[in-house]
């Protein structure tokens, strides 16, 4: 948490704006900024949020990252990726309806992949895709399903349909939860994705088959994020012993090298 470090940061750099000159601007008491700034006292949400708002940075940004580290131009370019992921300029999304104004379930099957990112805003694009209603998913939320190709993310078999979530603030994805990812580039890639905006405006992609390698994506070429709902196969998943295994191995040497870390050497 970089609060305390980041305000006075800041405040210094405001014209060199005094704790009081501060205060009265904030509507807050001299006293408060002092404890803020020396760590001994942290201001409620709201004084957060005017705060962040006074010196036209995120919140993220004033608590999570040191601003001192960064010029204006980065803290700018930041706070936009910031705006892009959390949707608060408004991401709209494109649906069809049936006859009871019901939202279809969209399928996007593997001939119609390419053109996904560039058609999926229009509607006489999606007017011309497979539309179902599916009883089984959750009322009062946008799903959309796209047949997936390749065996990266086994036991999923290539050609199963998988059916998303739509999600319009990415930063409410947990690290390590499968998404269905639609970008300007590489397309439509189901993975496990992880955060790596505030250092690296990006997404860490990552397979489950671990012959595929991680990669990373920049967050302004994510167009759309499908959360993992469910999928339909046409075929039973094979067993895949060797691989669970692998993996199993994998987990047990990171855990042992992480005991390994927590014993205290001797002198």
């Amino acid at each position: 948490m970089f609060l305390s470090k980041n305000l006075k940061y800041l405040r210094e750099r405001n014209k060199r704006q005094t704790q009081e000159g501060l205060a009265d601007a904030l509507g807050i008491t001299r006293s408060a900024i002092s404890s803020y700034e020396d760590g001994r006292a942290e201001p409620k949400l709201v004084v957060m949020d005017r705060i962040a708002q006074y010196f036209n940075v995120t919140l993220d940004q004033l608590l999570k990252v040191d601003l001192s580290r960064l010029t204006d131009e980065e803290i700018q370019q930041q706070k936009e990726v910031s705006k892009y992921v959390s949707a608060s300029n408004l991401r709209i999304l494109t649906i069809t309806v049936d006859k009871e104004n019901n939202e279809n379930v969209e399928l996007v099957p593997e001939k119609a992949r390419a053109g996904y990112a560039q058609g999926y805003a229009d509607r006489e694009y999606l007017s011309n895709l497979p539309k179902y209603q599916l009883p089984f998913l959750p009322k009062g939320r946008t799903y959309r399903a796209f047949e997936i190709t390749g065996d990266s993310m086994l036991p999923l078999l290539p050609n199963s349909i998988v059916i998303g979530e739509y999600v319009t603030n990415w930063n409410d994805i947990r690290n390590g939860q499968v998404c269905i990812v639609v970008s300007r580039n590489e397309g439509i890639v189901l993975k496990k994705v992880y955060s790596r905006v505030q250092e690296r405006g990006a997404f860490l992609l990552k397979s489950t088959n671990v012959n595929y390698r991680s990669y990373e994506i920049p967050v302004t070429d994510v167009i759309e994020m499908w959360r993992f709902s469910a999928y339909i196969s046409r075929d039973f998943p094979e067993e895949t012993h060797s691989y669970h295994e692998l993996k199993q191995a994998i987990e047990r040497i990171e855990e042992e090298m992480q005991e390994i870390k927590s014993i205290p050497r001797k002198s």
